[in-house]
C-alpha cells in the first residue's frame, strides 16, 4: 500500500483483547485508527486501547460517547490520559445508552466541554448520508450547523451508495458546513456478520436504511458470502475525487482484519486535497439525539 493511500484511509476498530496483536499484521503505523466506544465497554476501555495504539505509533482517534461519561471530572481525567499518550484527535457521538450516565446527553454538549478544557484537540462529528430514523433532515442539518463551528472533521455513517454520499456532501455544503468529510464504508466482511453485528456496533440503523439502496439484495437476500466494498470505494472516488471536502475513507472493519490488506492495496493513491476553511453557524434548537 502506498503512503498516499495510507494518508487517505482510517480504520474503525473495536477495542478487543487481541487488537494490539492483530492490527499490526494488517495495517502499518503511522496509520489512522478510530476506536469505538460501545455502551457495554465504556469510555475507559476505549481510552486505554487508544493510548496503547498511540504507543505503537498509530494515529489513534478514540470515540467518546457523551451519554457514557459520568461526570466532568471523569471527562477531564480521560482527556489528560489521552493527551499524555500523544492523542490529538477525538470522535464524538451521543452514544447508544438510553439515558445519560452523567451531565452530557448529546455530542454538542461534549464538544463544548472538550473545547473549553482542551481547545488544542481536533474533534470529529458524525454525519448521516441516508438520514436518521428518529430525526428529520431539517433536525439533522440544525444539529450539524450547531456543532460544525466547534468541530474539525465529519465522519459519515456507513453507507452503500456513492450517489447518496455525493448528495450528502452537496447538502452540507449548501448548509455552509465546510468540514473535511471521511466517507464511511464497510471493510471486507461477511454479509452474515455485517447484518448480525451491525446493531451492536452502532450501524444497525444504516443496515436498515440499506434496504432502500443497491445493497438491499446482498444484505437481505440471505447466504453466507462476503461483501467487497472495492467497487463502492471506486464509485465514491469517481464521484468525489476532486471535491475539497472529501478527506478520505473511513473503513468500518468489524475487527475482521484478515482480508483488509487486499482492500487497502486497492485504494486510490491520489494525494489528499487541502481542506476548506470551516464557516461559523448559528445555534438553533434541535433534539438531543446525536
Amino acid at each position: 500500500m502506498s503512503k498516499h493511500a495510507a494518508a487517505r484511509v482510517r480504520l474503525e476498530v473495536v477495542p478487543s483483547a487481541d487488537l494490539l496483536t492483530q492490527l499490526p499484521l494488517a495495517f502499518d503505523t503511522p496509520g489512522s485508527v478510530s476506536v469505538t466506544c460501545l455502551p457495554h465497554h465504556g469510555p475507559a476501555r476505549t481510552v486505554e486501547a487508544s493510548a496503547n495504539l498511540a504507543g505503537l505509533g498509530y494515529h489513534a482517534v478514540p470515540h467518546l460517547a457523551a451519554r457514557s461519561i459520568t461526570s466532568q471530572a471523569e471527562l477531564h481525567a480521560l482527556l489528560r490520559q489521552l493527551q499524555g499518550a500523544g492523542v490529538s484527535e477525538l470522535f464524538l457521538v451521543a452514544g447508544d445508552r438510553r439515558t445519560p450516565a452523567g451531565p452530557y446527553s448529546w455530542s454538542g454538549q461534549l464538544l463544548e466541554a472538550i473545547r473549553a478544557y482542551s481547545p488544542e484537540l481536533s474533534l470529529g462529528i458524525a454525519g448521516y448520508p441516508e438520514g436518521h430514523p428518529e430525526l428529520s433532515q431539517e433536525q439533522l442539518m440544525s444539529s450539524l450547523q450547531a456543532k460544525a463551528p466547534m468541530a474539525s472533521s465529519l465522519v459519515t455513517q456507513m453507507c452503500f451508495s456513492a450517489q447518496a454520499i455525493s448528495r450528502y456532501l452537496r447538502t452540507i455544503r449548501e448548509g455552509d458546513i465546510n468540514l473535511p468529510v471521511w466517507v464511511g464504508v464497510p471493510g471486507p466482511v461477511s454479509i452474515k456478520k455485517l447484518v448480525s453485528m451491525g446493531a451492536r456496533l452502532g450501524v444497525g440503523r444504516s443496515l436498515k436504511l440499506a434496504r432502500g439502496t443497491g445493497m438491499a439484495g446482498a444484505l437481505w437476500g440471505g447466504g453466507d458470502f462476503n461483501y467487497d466494498s472495492a467497487q463502492l470505494i471506486r464509485q465514491v472516488h469517481h464521484e468525489l475525487g476532486g471535491d475539497p471536502l472529501f478527506a478520505g475513507f473511513h473503513v468500518y472493519t468489524f475487527n475482521d482484519l484478515v482480508r483488509l490488506p487486499r482492500l487497502l492495496a486497492s485504494l486510490p493513491t491520489q494525494q489528499q486535497q487541502s481542506n476548506l476553511p470551516q464557516s461559523v453557524a448559528a445555534h438553533p434548537l434541535f433534539p438531543a439525539k446525536i
